[in-house]
């Protein structure tokens, strides 16, 4: 992976009034970001971010509350949502969030996350999910981090490198959550074992790598779409 000095790039969007008012607001609950939280000059590979860019997003929280237009992002070290207020100084939002939509600014795409789903494996109901193809069954990728330090015997700086390793999850409400077998062949059985044949059959028609999740993400369109 390519070596970086790690800064925190922030979309040129101008703040809401409703992000200003959630920062003044007497009710809120958010905790400042200790300086050393963030590195800016530490020499990294990899990032523990969801997007290269802090990004405009929307953020449901508790209570039925939305909080519209502010840059925020997701860090998957500590599994928070960390925004940036009208003077860009950094916080993470301390009640429990249940979905983000980012206008992810490196893309120019929406991005949603989900969190508040059942618990799995080693995640947790507060585990963030993105939300690939929505539908009858809803494909989700999770994203487990992984970092070490290290300095070679000639630097004075220690690298820290960051390994983000995705895994794909289905849910819905009658069949809970259900984590993708890494054995490609076993998936189409995996989404619906009766029409295993047919998601086979679609695979094969065209030509679909379900290492990629390109090709992962149209065939779970194509079997909601004929649902």
């Amino acid at each position: 992976m390519k070596k970086l000095f790690y800064l925190i790039l922030v979309a040129a969007i101008p703040f809401a009034a409703e992000a200003q008012n959630y920062f003044t607001n007497s009710n809120l609950s958010y905790l400042p970001i200790p300086p050393d939280r963030i590195a800016f000059n530490r020499k990294t590979e990899g990032s523990p971010f969801l997007l290269k860019r802090f990004s405009n997003a929307t953020i449901y929280v508790e209570h039925n509350k939305v909080i519209d237009s502010i840059i925020a992002n997701v860090d998957f070290r500590y599994n928070e949502v960390l925004v940036l207020d009208e003077k860009r100084k950094l916080y993470a939002i301390s009640v429990p969030v249940y979905r983000v939509v980012f206008d992810d600014a490196e893309t120019g795409k929406e991005r949603t996350l989900l969190s508040g789903l059942p618990a799995i494996d080693k995640r947790t109901e507060k585990s963030f999910y993105e939300l690939l193809v929505p539908g009858k069954i809803n494909l989700l990728k999770a994203i487990t981090l992984y970092w070490s330090d290290s300095r070679a015997y000639h630097e004075a700086a220690t690298t820290r490198k960051y390994e983000q390793v995705e895994s794909y999850y289905l849910f819905n409400d009658a069949m809970g959550m259900i984590k993708l077998p890494k054995t490609i062949q076993n998936i189409p059985e995996a989404i619906h074992p009766t029409k295993a044949h047919q998601l086979e059959q679609f695979i094969k028609d065209n030509k679909l790598n379900l290492k990629l999740e390109t090709d992962l993400i149209k065939l779970m369109e194509h079997y909601n779409n004929e649902q």
